[in-house]
């Protein structure tokens, strides 16, 4: 009753378990390629919208910290906040 299962039918188990196998790889490497897809889309996408990436400069300008309100200001140019004792 229990005794060994015949070639064939150890032969039609080997087959089964690749294909599963085999099945589980395939779709793992498809879904890998789908993100990787995925992340280059979003990857160009986003440079399309910041304006640096594509060749123009972002302005930066240098702040310093109000010693009265505490709000920073430009370092040059800075003016006048309106509050008593403001150094701009």
């Amino acid at each position: 009753m229990f005794g060994l299962p015949s070639f064939q039918k150890l032969l039609v188990l080997a087959l089964v378990v690749a294909i599963v196998w085999y099945g589980f790889k395939f779709l793992g490497r498809l879904k890998q390629t789908r993100e990787a897809e995925a992340r280059q889309r979003d990857l160009h996408s986003a440079d399309d919208r910041n304006p640096a990436s594509v060749g123009g400069s972002i302005d930066v300008e240098e702040t310093v910290q109000c010693r009265t309100c505490g709000a920073y200001v430009p370092a040059h140019g800075a003016t006048n906040c309106g509050k008593a004792g403001c150094p701009y």
